[in-house]
């Protein structure tokens, strides 16, 4: 992963905080050395409170936190899809425009073997827009575009065996700063700071500086260097 010549990026999350936990220190380097990269956010959590008084307004809460932490992270232009993952075939076909559109360099998304099905969907339809992407069909969604590289972050389904790990010791600190700003979260995510510190120094010790984030790169598609 050559990141320093970036200079598209697409990240895909099924909810607003999961770019941030399992990108955000490389989003904010990526931004830092002037990649363009766009945010894609499938779902606003509609059902993601912990108490009765924030499920009245969840909705804003989530989208305002959001974009937050985008300020933070630096991205450059966040989507929100407003839409649940689960096998919608309209949002497929929208992972195909936006993949088209902003012709990135690199895309990450979650992990096909997350527990949590939301980000299980949501890798398998990046995946497959990706590829369908770059095939000479569907004309309408706009002119083809072959993404180099694809890669899967993690979260609490940690790789066993990661194929890259990025140092972010230069950016943890606007990692756990756009983390701080999920407030709506902490109830159902305890210790959350803790933990992503935690794993960006566990990452960072495999490959010898102070933090990291690891990423696996998907097998669906060739890696055209």
């Amino acid at each position: 992963m050559n990141l320093e010549q970036i200079e598209r990026a697409l990240v895909f999350a099924a909810h607003p905080d999961d770019e941030i936990l399992g990108a955000g220190g490389t989003i904010a380097r990526l931004s830092k050395q002037g990649t363009k990269v766009t945010g894609v956010i499938f779902s606003l959590e509609d059902t993601c409170y912990s108490t009765a008084q924030l499920e009245k307004n969840v909705l804003e809460v989530r989208k305002k936190e959001a974009r937050q932490a985008a300020g933070v992270l630096g991205v450059h232009e966040h989507i929100f899809l407003g839409k649940s993952p689960q096998g919608d075939v309209p949002v497929y076909q929208e992972c195909i425009r936006l993949i088209r559109k902003y012709r990135p360099q690199i895309i990450f998304t979650h992990f096909r073997k997350d527990k949590h099905r939301d980000h299980r969907t949501v890798s398998e339809i990046t995946d497959e827009a990706c590829w369908k992407a770059s095939e000479n069909a569907l004309p309408d969604l706009g002119k083809p575009w072959h993404t180099p590289c694809v890669y899967y972050y993690e979260l609490s389904n940690l790789f066993t065996n990661p194929s890259d790990v990025v140092d972010i010791t230069a950016t943890v600190e606007s990692k756990l700063k756009a983390v701080k700003t999920q407030t709506s979260q902490f109830a159902l995510l305890p210790e959350i700071m803790e933990y992503s510190r935690s794993l960006a120094k566990v990452r960072g010790y495999m490959i010898g500086v102070e933090y990291g984030e690891a990423f696996l790169l998907s097998s669906l598609i060739p890696c055209k260097h």
